[in-house]
């Protein structure tokens, strides 16, 4: 399904850390739940979504081309131009603010040789100001969403994650991450389980201390506050 709204999207464990994250930044005193996916306010565009709707390239727009800036970064300015787009015209269509939130794995095997984590940071941060979005936010797990998670299920849990960021991305290389998650989870790390650990709070959102993370969650609650007028 390339795009769809709130009763006909599977939220999977990422899109339930944004909206737990959403929740306690607004609700800053969490007394009461104010999730938009239980809400049905929320929307998704696939992968294949934005490579069909890409627009007209702007030239000069994306200055990450270099001896060290591969040209492969484009892929990801390109995709936050097209959800900005979608994204102000999701705004007009339901007349409120939307916050447009880029989800890609920084390093999978589907997405090799695209550049490394700053690169893709940095060109999704410019795909969003080039069509002039304020709201939009790059969720780039590193090397993968595997990652983030466990950082909050592995023994000594949210304690010396940054060493995750070092692990390889590659799903048939040697202890890959999620079969690290799978152990860290007895075994039960279907998603449906994982859901239900960030939306009980099993899950810290707010505890996991990665730098990739930590960048995404910043910049999430920057959008947030600009959204709904949170004074910083």
């Amino acid at each position: 399904m390339d795009s769809c709204d709130s009763e006909n999207f599977k939220a999977g464990p990422m899109a339930w850390v944004v909206d737990k994250l959403i929740e306690k930044y607004i609700d800053t005193k969490q007394s009461y739940e104010i999730s938009h996916i239980n809400t049905s306010r929320v929307s998704f565009v696939s992968e294949h979504f934005l490579a069909s709707n890409r627009p007209v390239s702007i030239k000069k727009a994306m200055d990450l081309r270099g001896k060290k800036k591969p040209a492969e970064t484009q892929y990801y300015f390109e995709n936050a131009r097209t959800l900005a787009i979608a994204a102000k015209q999701k705004s007009e269509e339901v007349n409120d603010t939307v916050i447009a939130v880029l989800f890609r794995d920084a390093d999978g095997t589907a997405s090799a040789g695209r550049g490394n984590w700053r690169d893709k940071y940095a060109s999704i941060v410019k795909g969003f100001a080039a069509e002039n979005y304020d709201l939009g936010v790059a969720m780039l797990p590193n090397p993968k969403s595997e990652a983030w998670l466990l950082c909050a299920v592995k023994p000594n849990a949210y304690q010396h994650c940054e060493a995750l960021e070092q692990e390889s991305g590659n799903d048939r290389g040697a202890n890959p991450l999620k079969t690290q998650l799978a152990d860290a989870l007895n075994n039960n790390a279907s998603t449906d389980q994982i859901n239900t650990l960030v939306q009980a709070d099993a899950i810290d959102v707010l505890r996991i201390d990665m730098s990739s993370y930590n960048t995404f969650k910043a910049d999430l609650e920057g959008a947030v506050r600009l959204a709904v007028g949170i004074p910083e």
